[in-house]
């Protein structure tokens, strides 16, 4: 009976073994197709950046037999709009290796923007005995043979047992063994299964120098600060309560009692949205098959309506193809809960896609029923995109929204102060580039250029109009700029005179047009390089201070990182009537009623040129605020490339370095001169009021002691200046350490 037993089970096992290498012959077979793939693709690569440079590495072969000279290559690209220089490569190899061709120490004078350049070096390869091993390059033909010449030796063993009518306690003897040596087997075929590409995925890795550091979304807290992350912020000041609200797209709402420390909040808008918008999103979902109303609240803007004695928000439901509207919604408390009252506007008409039901909207209550529409399929003429309302009291009572976004550009119109909603009993004449007798008037835009995110704030004696201009992440630019008018519906102008509204395509942010407030930066005292900064709201406040409120993105290794957070800078009118902005967020400082003394002022700066064509840029050598610092700076990218020598892992690692130019630096000197990369003179004139002649032109603004935004919280001496349409700032070099109850003011009181 136990030979019989016996004999089913060897029966059992070699039938198993016989599946099991009939398995890794298969998984050969198709390891070696794989391989030989690879072979004819040539090249195995990894890649990593870090300030806009790329490094790609590859290896000629996937595998190599100890003695084989590896191709080993080295890809650099300046991704920038600027060039780089000292740009070297230096080859790490293991030991063992041994370079038969090129050099492990390579490096060229610059690298022009956009520019690639290629480094090689071939070497001896030796294996790595401590390497992992890579199981399915290991099963050679010959391997496979000595696994079956091992299992016939063992099915021989039983079967010669057997005859020999081996008792039952040396069959369970010799079968133990039996049974081990195929566990052994099996562990070996098991490692075997495993694909190439699966251990290769394990093996391989990228290090980059200068490694991105991302934020939790929400808030961040610090001592004095808590940030938080509202895109498009939109900022009210509620009069009872004395508490700042921005309220932002996606739903994202917060408040401050100091504007440095915020808080989220929700309300019914943000659970009840599909039954508050169930209108306006009809409207746009038609267009939006694929659409989810989720997605689609954008920019909303809240004011207090003095005459319905509610809360008013405005807000844009987007749709595709510009069928989108923007919509009212009222409350008696600021933080609701807010009521639907109906659309304001809507856009998208005679969209060639999918064209809206004209009779569902107000725009037969406007136009008469024969009117030619053809215009609102015209991007350059009527085309627009109902989103990114602002609204704003004129020195009249009369209560206007300015709207719209690229496309056709940015229109107004004249609201009924009773309802909130559109003041049918003005007319607007259709003229191309001036009104529309649906739109309202033109004020910006048109000739699907970029431009979204007005905004309307009257201070002094101007109405100031904030556009943002270019793509909304890093990469594209995305840039604030202001223009200026006596009436709040126009015309607007910037410093040159030049009109917001456009008359032929272009790309705006390559353009002087409107004044800049700021761009990319970094500075000392800055931890992070700021980029993208848009989609702005300001305030005068009761006590006559002027806050520019922003959503900013933060420099990362490739300029893609979209992690946003608010940040408030203060503003000044210079003399010359135009808004400037704090170098740093603001942090409850005030602008002194006399000025600073000549030696308070003097010391070295960091110059900064918000240059107006210029996004991630620096030309002839001089930083123009977008990756600059206190000195020229290194950078270094670190790759390791994996490769399997005679079965097992072998590392080889490379580095990348290369250099780019510091800020721009400028001395203030208590004779009133300036020396330095920007050399003139310079001079206060009324109050803390400052005039500077740099290099011929003539820049007006201020000075102001400030906190810089390191983790010390340093105290340092500022300059914000506007000549000739352009922004530019100055921060101390050098700060002192702010003490509590500093003129800064810490707290915010």
């Amino acid at each position: 009976m136990m030979k019989k037993i016996f004999s089913v089970w060897v029966s059992a096992c070699v039938i198993c073994l016989l599946l099991a290498v009939m398995t890794v012959s298969a998984n050969v077979a198709e390891v070696s197709a794989q391989e030989a793939e690879a072979e004819k693709e040539e090249v195995l690569s990894d890649s990593s950046e870090a300030g806009g440079v790329s490094v790609k590495t590859s290896a000629d072969k996937r595998n190599y037999k100890e003695g084989d000279v590896a191709k080993l290559t080295v890809s650099v690209t300046n991704n920038n709009e600027y060039a780089m220089s000292n740009v070297k490569v230096d080859y790490l190899l293991p030991a063992g290796y041994s370079v038969t061709s090129g050099k492990l120490n390579q490096e060229v004078g610059s690298l022009a923007a956009g520019e690639t350049k290629e480094f090689q070096v071939s070497a001896t390869v030796a294996a790595n005995p401590s390497g992992e091993v890579v199981m399915s390059s290991y099963f050679s033909p010959v391997v496979i043979a000595l696994i079956v010449i091992v299992a016939i030796a063992v099915i021989l063993l039983v079967v010669f047992l057997v005859k020999k009518g081996a008792s039952g306690k040396e069959m369970a003897k010799k079968g133990a063994s039996v049974f081990l040596i195929f566990a052994f087997l099996g562990s070996a075929l098991s490692s075997a299964a495993a694909p190439a590409a699966e251990v290769q995925a394990e093996t391989d890795s990228v290090t980059g120098g200068a490694v991105d550091t991302k934020e939790t979304a929400g808030a961040v807290k610090n001592e004095d600060y808590q940030r938080v992350s509202v895109h498009d912020p939109s900022i009210v000041k509620d009069p009872e309560s004395g508490m700042y609200y921005v309220f932002g797209s996606h739903r994202a709402f917060a408040k401050s009692k100091d504007l440095l420390y915020w808080e989220r909040f929700s309300n019914n808008v943000c659970t009840d949205y599909n039954e508050l918008f169930a209108e306006p999103w009809a409207h746009a979902k038609a267009a939006t098959p694929n659409g989810n109303l989720n997605g689609f609240m954008w920019a909303p803007d809240v004011i207090w309506n003095d005459t319905m004695k509610k809360w008013c928000m405005y807000m844009s439901i987007d749709g595709d193809n510009w069928c989108s509207s923007i919509c009212l919604l009222t409350a008696d408390k600021i933080e609701g809960p807010y009521e639907y009252k109906g659309i304001v506007v809507y856009s998208g008409f005679n969209n060639p896609k999918t064209p809206p039901d004209l009779e569902k909207t107000d725009l037969y209550k406007v136009l008469d029923k024969d009117e030619d529409l053809s215009r609102y399929a015209n991007t350059s003429d009527c085309c627009i995109n109902a989103i990114d309302p602002s609204v704003k009291y004129d020195e009249n009572g009369d209560l206007w929204m300015s709207y719209g976004s690229w496309s056709a550009g940015i229109f107004m119109l004249k609201l009924d102060k009773n309802t909130g909603l559109r003041d049918y009993d003005m007319k607007y004449e259709t003229k191309r580039d001036v009104s529309d007798a649906y739109l309202g008037y033109k004020i910006a835009g048109g000739y699907y250029n970029s431009g979204e995110a007005s905004y309307l704030m009257k201070a002094g004696d101007y109405w100031y109009l904030f556009m943002s201009y270019a793509g909304l992440n890093a990469v594209e630019g995305y840039q604030m700029r202001i223009y200026r008018s006596k009436n709040i519906t126009g015309p607007y102008v910037d410093q040159n005179g030049e009109s917001p509204i456009c008359k032929r395509a272009q790309d705006m942010k390559k353009t002087n047009l409107g004044v800049k407030i700021f761009g990319s930066y970094q500075m000392s005292g800055l931890d992070k390089v700021q980029v993208a900064q848009g989609h702005n709201s300001a305030i005068v406040d009761d006590d006559g201070k002027i806050y520019l409120v922003y959503h900013t993105r933060f420099q990362s290794n490739d300029g893609k990182n979209q992690m946003h957070q608010v940040r408030v800078h203060q503003m000044f009118i210079n003399e010359d009537g135009w808004l400037i902005a704090a170098p740093y967020e603001y942090s409850g400082e005030t602008l002194p009623e006399s000025a600073y003394s000549a030696d308070e002022v003097s010391g070295e700066y960091d110059f900064i040129y918000h240059e107006p064509t210029a996004s991630y840029n620096v030309i002839t050598n001089k930083q123009y605020g977008i990756i600059g610092g206190e000195e020229e700076t290194t950078k270094e990218i670190e790759l390791q490339k994996d490769v399997a020598v005679s079965h097992r892992v072998s590392s080889i690692k490379f580095k990348v370095s290369y250099s780019h130019k510091g800020s721009a630096k400028v001395t203030v000197k208590p004779d009133g001169t300036v020396s330095g990369d920007y050399s003139g003179t310079w001079k206060f004139t009324k109050g803390a009021n400052v005039e500077m002649v740099l290099d011929g032109v003539t820049y007006k603004g201020v000075f102001l002691k400030q906190q810089d935004e390191s983790a010390d919280r340093k105290m340092r001496m500022t300059f914000s200046l506007l000549g000739n349409n352009v922004t530019v700032w100055g921060v101390a070099s050098d700060g002192d350490t702010a003490a509590a109850g500093s003129d800064a003011g810490n707290s915010g009181q």
